[in-house]
């Protein structure tokens, strides 16, 4: 039911797909570009003006209902809406708002040159809906009759702010199902016909009061000066500052054949191996490297940050899809095997170390156990992030050699980006 009431969000609507949240991606570099392309606003401006439609999921039997209006006094898109229970499935539908309209194309700019789209928004209804999507559609992502929309996910609050969401954190849909034929989005960002945002699906039923300033693409300033000390909380390093003892645990306890180790090299860790096809299964397996059991590990607050940032460097590997979790239970060994706090990454092989931003709603301790993808979205909370007990490396569901270098983990408020 949620895949089909997925698809007629993705469909339907035209939804240009979601930034998630899920990840700032950016270099060490310090001075890196700083390439702004505005895409819409609604301050009037004739390159930047679209026309919107809210697109709600009466068009398949529910009963949400969204309006959007142009506030010219304060430039503002306002869009605000109820998500509500769809009667023949029995859960919560969907509100899209989109440009240039349904079933409609537009050609805005080139967004090539840029790492990722910036929303600057806020919700202003204190009790309504946090999760929202960012979708983009291209001319590209088809395959024969079918769409792909790119989308992902990120969390609005009562302040007027920037949400970075880079291109590495989309994930391209056909139906509600993750697709493997639409092109890198890094080769579509001149191809953009559609873009727009909606409600987070699955999702609550609820109201909401959105306040859109903005969408942009930009190229983001990323470097260790990116946040203050203040803003950053050390979980783990390797120069003897922030010490965990690493080890590797592999698929061969379920009759496997991968194989992987950790080493503290000079200033990083260096987790490196091979996932290889569990011949029972016939699928690939996993490889995991975890910091010391939960029962003795003692980690800092993180309620206080936005998310995880990994400073990584992807070498001499062929694999570049990674996951990254982290256990909130002291005792129960289960949870941290089997309900970690989970959320995907990937990093393109590169000579220099890469900063990678997970927000804390990329996470979900609901994921299957023979995939590692998420089967429901289940971000943490203050109180798991104030226990944080173990840290964890996978590889998981994809074949092939990698090395993987980490000099940090740090939970953090989302880094800034450089608007000019």
């Amino acid at each position: 039911a949620q895949a089909a009431l997925q698809h007629f969000a993705n469909s339907l609507a035209c939804s240009v797909q979601a930034m998630a949240s899920l990840f700032i991606f950016g270099t060490l570099v310090i001075g890196a570009a700083s390439k702004v392309v505005p895409i819409a606003t609604f301050d009037g401006g004739s390159k930047t003006t679209w026309p919107w439609q809210t697109v709600n999921d009466p068009v398949m039997g529910g009963q949400s209902t969204s309006t959007f209006r142009v506030d010219s006094a304060r430039s503002l898109g306002v869009w605000e809406g109820e998500v509500r229970i769809v009667p023949f499935l029995k859960s919560p539908g969907f509100c899209n708002l989109q440009a240039p309209g349904l079933y409609k194309t537009a050609a805005f700019p080139d967004l090539s040159g840029t790492q990722g789209m910036v929303v600057r928004a806020r919700e202003t209804n204190a009790s309504g809906i946090t999760r929202f999507n960012v979708m983009l559609m291209t001319s590209g992502a088809k395959h024969f009759l079918k769409q792909g929309v790119y989308t992902a996910n990120f969390v609005l609050n009562g302040d007027m702010e920037d949400h970075f969401l880079p291109f590495s954190s989309f994930t391209c849909t056909w139906r509600g199902q993750k697709v493997t034929w639409c092109p890198s989005l890094s080769t579509e960002l001149g191809k953009v016909t559609n873009v727009g945002v909606g409600t987070a699906f699955p999702g609550p039923a609820a109201k909401f009061h959105v306040e859109i300033s903005s969408l942009s693409a930009s190229a983001q300033v990323s470097s260790l000066a990116t946040n203050s000390s203040a803003d950053s909380i050390d979980l783990a390093t390797f120069d003897g500052k922030t010490a965990h003892k690493w080890k590797t645990e592999n698929d061969p306890v379920m009759g496997g054949q991968s194989d992987s180790k950790f080493e503290v090299k000079d200033g990083y860790g260096e987790y490196s191996g091979t996932c290889r096809i569990v011949p029972s299964l016939k699928a690939p397996g996993f490889t995991i490297a975890l910091t010391e059991t939960p029962l003795l590990a003692r980690f800092p607050d993180a309620s206080s940050a936005d998310g995880i940032v990994l400073a990584a460097r992807n070498v001499e590997a062929n694999i570049t899809q990674f996951k990254f979790a982290f256990c909130d239970s002291r005792i129960n060994i289960y949870r941290c095997q089997f309900q970690s706090f989970k959320a995907d990454f990937k990093i393109a092989p590169s000579d220099t170390f890469t900063e990678v931003f997970l927000p804390w709603s990329a996470f979900s301790d609901k994921w299957s156990a023979s995939t590692g993808q998420h089967t429901a979205e289940s971000p943490p909370q203050a109180e798991s992030l104030r226990s944080i007990t173990q840290l964890q490396l996978w590889t998981e569901g994809v074949a092939g050699k990698f090395r993987l270098q980490l000099k940090y983990v740090r939970a953090s408020k989302a880094p800034l980006t450089l608007m000019i």
